[in-house]
């Protein structure tokens, strides 16, 4: 069988990605792939010798020429899966890749996506679905541990497109504390923060630093919590888990992903985020116990597994 991811990265690259349905799912696919005995190949472009295509996350620097590739791929009876990470279908955000996306739901493609929520919603339309959580990065659990800090430090990283709840929480339910907000993220971000009015400014420092894994973990250590806003209800879990592996406490909003963990964090309640400020030693137990049961939730070889009954599915239906 022959595997070919439609992406703009080679498979090699993925666990390197700064994009976290790269990192965090097609590099288990393509290891998945590898155990099985597949041919791999990527290109942006259409591999007429492959039997399933694995469309990647759609991103704004590769829409136009993934659009071309459909068309072609249309034109050929083989297997099409589809990465699906974001309601993309539901908003009025980001129209020229909700009009890829629903060239794709006319396909006989099959929708993979992280939550059960989001395959709900896809299967109200009549769509085939697979669901199959996102990894989480490769990083060893920190333990928990008091930072010593005059001023409080607190993380958030995330991509650009999360940047607009951090400048909810923290021009309302934060805009009284000071302390120092480390925000680790792609260059994105940090143009939308310049280039944004804030109506309420809030009294934290913004310190910003270019995300990587490597700088992802540098920035956790001197960091007293963590916070994690959504404004995605159907986000994957790894943000969250992420950050307590980090050995931090956090302060979330829940979503559907986040719920199996909700007794290990607090929410932006006005008394929890006080005594937060004041006490993080109070959450290190739960940071630990999440971890525990992070480790059993995302086991390697239970995802690669998970994948790998998903294409060998597809070697039963050989065209």
């Amino acid at each position: 069988m022959h595997l070919h991811f439609i992406s703009p990265f080679d498979p090699k690259e993925f666990k390197n990605s700064p994009i976290a349905s790269f990192r965090l799912r097609l590099s288990y696919v393509e290891e998945a792939a590898k155990q099985c005995g597949y041919k791999i190949t990527s290109d942006l472009s259409i591999n007429y010798s492959a039997d399933i295509f694995y469309i990647s996350k759609i991103t704004k620097d590769s829409q136009k020429k993934i659009l071309y590739t459909i068309q072609e791929i249309k034109k050929i009876k083989k297997h099409i899966l589809v990465d699906y990470t974001d309601d993309i279908l539901e908003g009025n955000y980001d129209k020229e890749r909700m009009e890829i996306y629903e060239e794709l739901m006319k396909m006989n493609s099959v929708f993979i996506v992280p939550i059960d929520g989001l395959s709900n919603k896809l299967k109200e339309r009549g769509k085939k679905t697979f669901v199959i959580p996102d990894g989480i990065d490769n990083i060893p659990n920190s333990e928990p541990s008091n930072k010593n800090n005059k001023l409080i430090n607190v993380l958030w990283n995330g991509h650009s497109t999360n940047i607009n709840s951090l400048l909810r929480v923290i021009s309302k339910d934060l805009v009284n504390y000071d302390f120092n907000l480390h925000i680790v993220s792609n260059s994105s971000s940090f143009q939308i923060l310049r280039e944004t009015k804030i109506k309420i400014m809030p009294k934290c420092k913004l310190i910003g630093h270019i995300w990587s894994i490597k700088k992802l973990q540098e920035v956790s250590k001197f960091c007293n919590f963590a916070i994690i806003p959504s404004d995605k209800i159907w986000a994957s879990a790894n943000r969250i888990a992420t950050n307590f592996r980090l050995g931090l406490p956090v302060i979330a909003e829940t979503i559907s992903s986040y719920r199996p963990y909700s007794d290990y964090y607090c929410d932006f309640e006005k008394e929890a985020i006080s005594e937060m400020f004041k006490s993080q030693e109070k959450w290190y137990e739960l940071v630990q116990q999440a971890q525990t049961q992070i480790k059993k939730d995302f086991s390697s070889e239970r995802l690669i597994n998970s994948w790998k009954s998903l294409l060998k599915n597809f070697d039963k239906k050989k065209q």
